[in-house]
């Protein structure tokens, strides 16, 4: 029987063919997740649409997959089916697997997902396919019960590092996931964020105005440069996995930056020791010691992972070769008996307003892929050649890619890794106590719908805070004294004169559709045109920041960044805005608290934009210094 297995994932798709090994879909064994939209409404995949997205940024999405729980993804103008983004990706890979299959179709097609994914995603991912003519029996496989049947029968962990989240699963000798946990700030894409906002530490001050075109573009040219040095980024963090130091290339007028591997792992230390809390803290959920600890996803190239958990768990953990084709290796040889798929689905990553499709409903697109007529909108996949060697340099790290195919199966365990000799081989029956989340750099990721803030509109007194008074750190710590209007004085300062308009009161929380209620000291403050701002005072630093990275991880759309000064504080913000409404999380240095500024547009919805939420907070919302 012809079987086909496809990891479809956030950065890059790998597809594995019975008796073949890894497919070599786009120039080497991953495929970019990417689309591209033309003019003409057809759609580009892969290192085409990486080409192709120089031309136009606005209709280039790199990670479709991050997209899951929305309806379209918006590419230049039209609002494309979320649907018809996955299907093109799968239907190129079936469209170079079928001539490996002289005109064939697989067989059977094993679909793999996140573990704690429920029926909705699955079954998105299944009409996708479809969607993309795969005929065979569709069979979806949790990423995490892929990776153990490449093991020995044993207990194991699976610590997933992918370009999206983190996610880790513990499983019994019989491949049941026994327990599972998750950090949705912390990704491949994040370290991508977190080393350009190193080099912008780095370099802004000799250019702070071109520095802010490439963090907030405006024009096409912007638009590209900010593409071409995240993408630089991308390569130089690869390569780090390599080599001790690496040059990035940057965009003039700024010249090229030296990164280090130790300055690459000082950014990313504390969010690798936070992955490793939630695996401890997992392997207890579960119950059972593993005696393996399987990596997988791109990042754990970086050899900094394998030796944060070394230290932390007391056990060397299994590093396979080639940590990308992985999951898609073991979704072949898995026992189909023993995959079970989660009952039930998570809450959404995001919630938005309900989106328009414009574009109108084709019956039938032409070429080799069928197309349902009852869902897909007119995007035609775009197949063309792609000749050897017609990719640019330094898309894998050098050597990591031998010529040639894969066997299935290539990256059995069995006695490929060693164990500490001073360890024991399973996890101490003492695992460290799990400390307190630590917060990364500030996490912002390019390309992400936002979350929609349920704001209440109140009314209020007010009175300025002077700079005698403003409040140190340790004061917030026990501010609990609030006033009329339910501020406290570390809140005041945070306010700076927003309340002198009036319009604020004390709330019991902050509301945020699709997320958990942000419970502390709240305050509501509505402002003018349609602006409303939410104060909140948390029990910790920590929780802050936690509760601000969340709100932002939750943007589906492009956003903007940038650091603020003033009243005494220091932090960050983020904005973006989706279907009219704009969403701005803003955070204070070493404080307790943040802040979540609102924009619904009554007319002219579609031309809100994140850079306007960008300067409104900075005129009339930012504290003065």
């Amino acid at each position: 029987m012809r079987v086909l297995s496809v990891d479809l994932g956030t950065a890059n798709t790998v597809a594995v063919l019975s008796d073949h090994g890894v497919v070599d879909v786009d120039g080497g064994p991953t495929m970019p997740s990417s689309v591209y939209l033309d003019e003409d409404g057809s759609l580009r995949v892969g290192r085409e649409a990486e080409r192709r997205s120089r031309q136009d940024p606005s209709r280039y999405e790199p990670n479709p997959k991050r997209h899951i729980d929305k309806a379209t993804i918006k590419l230049g103008e039209q609002n494309l089916p979320v649907n018809d983004a996955l299907a093109a990706i799968y239907a190129r890979v079936l469209e170079v697997v079928t001539v490996l299959l002289k005109g064939e179709h697989p067989d059977e097609i094993r679909l793999t997902h996140p573990a704690e994914w429920g029926p909705s995603r699955r079954n998105k991912l299944l009409s996708s396919a479809r969607l993309a003519g795969m005929t065979g029996e569709l069979v979806p496989v949790p990423e995490a019960i892929a990776v153990a049947s490449l093991g020995s029968g044993r207990p194991l962990a699976v610590y997933d590092f992918g370009a999206d989240t983190f996610d880790v699963s513990v499983l019994d000798s019989q491949h049941r996931i026994l327990a599972d946990g998750s950090l949705s700030d912390v990704g491949g894409l994040d370290i991508d964020q977190a080393l350009l906002e190193h080099i912008g530490r780095t370099v802004s001050h000799k250019d702070p105005a071109g520095w802010q075109r490439l963090m907030r573009p405006v024009t096409v040219d912007d638009h590209r440069a900010r593409l071409g040095l995240r993408e630089e980024l991308r390569l130089a963090k690869e390569d780090l996995s390599e080599l001790p130091q690496v040059e990035v290339l940057m965009p003039e007028p700024f010249e090229k930056v030296v990164i280090t591997r130790a300055e690459l792992e000082a950014l990313i230390r504390p969010s690798l020791i936070r992955s490793t809390e939630v695996l401890i803290s997992t392997v207890r959920s579960a119950g059972v010691t593993p005696e393996h600890v399987y990596l997988v996803g791109g990042s754990c190239r970086m050899p900094l992972v394998a030796q944060i958990i070394a230290e932390k768990v007391g056990i060397v953990p299994t590093n396979p070769d080639h940590p990308e084709t992985i999951v898609a290796s073991g979704a072949q040889v898995v026992d189909r008996a023993m995959i079970t798929l989660k009952a039930e689905d998570d809450k959404p990553k995001s919630v938005e307003p309900p989106t328009v499709v414009t574009a109108p409903v084709s019956p039938a697109v032409s070429g080799p892929h069928p197309v349902n007529p009852n869902v897909s909108g007119p995007n035609p996949v775009i197949s063309g050649s792609y000749p050897s060697g017609s990719y640019p340099s330094g898309s894998y790290p050098s050597g990591s890619y031998p010529s040639g195919s894969y066997p299935s199966g290539a990256y059995s365990a069995s006695g490929t890794y060693q164990v500490n000799p001073n360890v024991s081989g399973s996890y101490p029956t003492n695992f460290p106590q799990q400390q307190a989340p630590k917060k990364d750099s500030k996490k912002v990721l390019i390309g992400a719908g936002a979350a929609v803030l349920v704001v209440a509109g109140v009314i209020g007194a007010v009175f300025a805070l002077s700079g005698p008074s403003l409040p140190s750190a340790d004061d917030c710590k026990d501010d609990t004294s609030q006033d009329g209007q339910g501020f406290t004085k570390c809140l005041r300062q945070l306010a700076g004169t927003v309340p002198d308009g009036g319009g604020c009161e004390k709330a019991d929380s902050a509301q945020i559709t699709g997320m958990e209620e942000i419970k502390g000291t709240v305050v509501n403050c509505t402002i003018r045109d349609g602006y409303a701002v939410q104060y909140i005072l948390t029990d910790s630093v920590t929780g802050a920041e936690n509760n601000a990275s969340s709100i932002a991880k939750s943007f589906q759309t492009d956003r903007v960044e940038a650091d603020w000064t003033g009243n005494g504080l220091e932090g960050d913000y983020r904005a973006a805005t989706s279907s009219g409404t704009g969403v701005l999380v803003f955070t204070a240095k070493g404080r307790p608290m943040f802040g979540i500024l609102t924009k619904t547009a009554e007319e002219n919805a579609d031309e809100l934009k994140a850079d306007e939420m960008a300067d409104f907070f900075e005129k009339s919302v930012q504290p003065g210094e």
